[in-house]
């Protein structure tokens, strides 16, 4: 070990003399700095964690469920035998109003193929009552989610109204198209969709529409690849096409940048503990002004000088980072065990109101490694005033009187 690490290592408290005995032990302040970072880094770590937990959450309930993409027109096969495209099925989509006595909502109706719906969403997966297979059976079926159900005041086997405007051959009036439908089961997704989804068949809802064709609804293999796909589509001009960013990319864009606030929130807390870092040091350098004016008249060069209070600094930074990430991820892995405890001790919900009947997270380790990256970078910037202040100092002024 070199002396500048020698040195820095053992005036960081961690140092442990030849004697086997603390040579040296943190400060009030040295102690709240490395509290604050590993204080820090588990904020960052569980907060970042539960909000990919959120967001994944909401993107298998709602992605899972809405058409990837959806083409208007022939499908050609190149487009069929695209790698990117897992399945394909017949689909109409429309918005209506339902109508039950006094009771309405406006809703929006999927005409699927009840068949393919199983390669196509998760919504067979997550029935309550019913199943999607009576929209073949009674070809005037609908599936509702289970909560738009109640608000309505139906029951499997209840008929209903749907209403559905219908443009007129120039497109400048509407006019309304009135079926009849009967009600054959219910879905549960714990989502928005709950309230505002309709599924009837395909058929039925082209004959009552009286549509020449119905659009083809593409599943990809990865849900992002869409907007790629849809702008390749429309390169070509053959084809129109629609995919789910144009109705909700704007929702997960927010969440994306809600994440990327909190997580620039939370980095105060590592930046408090960067500050104290700073303080800590620079009191060092104020006391130990006379053993850095000997050290330099022994030979260390300001360079060594500094890179003490650089490894100083840093000991303590690493320290707090890495029982921050430890304590951390362990508490990530397990928050909701943890939340489901104290919502029992406090005889609570925190969640309540919400879609979510528990507190999910998903740990990603790619954050993970960003947090302690930024973490590190902080407690090192935080140590180079402090250490060119200790570099700077002049050997012979110090010792002048001495």
């Amino acid at each position: 070990m070199s002396i500048s690490s020698f040195i820095g290592v053992r005036y960081s408290g961690l140092g442990i003399s030849a004697g086997g005995e603390g040579n040296g032990f943190l400060s009030f302040i040295s102690l709240v700095s490395l509290f604050g970072m590993t204080l820090g880094v588990i904020a960052l770590i569980v907060v970042v964690s539960v909000m990919n937990g959120f967001d994944s959450e909401l993107k298998r309930r709602i992605l899972g469920v809405v058409p990837h993409l959806v083409v208007s027109g022939e499908v050609d096969q190149a487009l069929v035998d695209d790698p990117r495209v897992v399945a394909r099925a017949p689909f109409i989509e429309r918005h209506g109003l339902l109508l039950n006595g006094s009771q309405s909502q406006l809703v929006t109706l999927y005409g699927i193929d009840a068949p393919h719906e199983h390669e196509m969403s998760i919504v067979l997966e997550n029935m309550t009552l019913g199943s999607l297979e009576d929209l073949d059976n009674e070809p005037h079926g609908i599936v509702i989610g289970r909560v738009l159900a109640y608000r309505l005041g139906l029951v499997v086997g209840d008929s209903l109204t749907i209403v559905i405007p219908k443009p007129s051959a120039g497109g400048h009036r509407f006019s309304p198209s009135v079926s009849h439908a009967r009600l054959v089961g219910t879905f549960e997704l714990e989502s928005e969709l709950d309230y505002r989804l309709a599924l009837v068949n395909v058929t039925e809802l082209k004959r009552v529409l009286n549509l020449p064709s119905v659009d083809t609804r593409l599943r990809l293999a990865n849900v992002f690849d869409a907007p790629s796909l849809n702008r390749t589509l429309a390169s070509g001009n053959a084809l129109h096409a629609s995919d789910w960013t144009q109705q909700y990319g704007d929702f997960f864009e927010a969440v994306k940048m809600e994440k990327i606030m909190m997580f620039i929130l939370l980095s105060l807390i590592v930046a408090i503990a960067a500050f104290n870092i700073i303080s800590s040091l620079s009191v060092m350098v104020m006391d130990k002004q006379k053993d850095i004016a000997v050290l330099r008249t022994f030979g260390l060069s300001p360079f060594r000088v500094m890179l003490i209070f650089l490894i100083q600094g840093v000991v303590v930074g690493a320290v707090g980072i890495i029982m921050g990430s430890i304590l951390g991820l362990a508490l990530a892995h397990n928050i909701t065990e943890v939340v489901s405890f104290f919502e029992e001790l406090l005889g609570g919900k925190m969640l309540a109101g919400t879609y979510f009947d528990s507190v999910p997270t998903d740990v990603r380790y790619g954050d993970v490694l960003i947090i302690i990256v930024v973490a590190f970078m902080i407690s090192v910037l935080a140590t180079l005033y402090p250490a060119w202040r200790a570099a700077s100092l002049k050997p012979a002024e110090i010792l002048r009187y001495e």
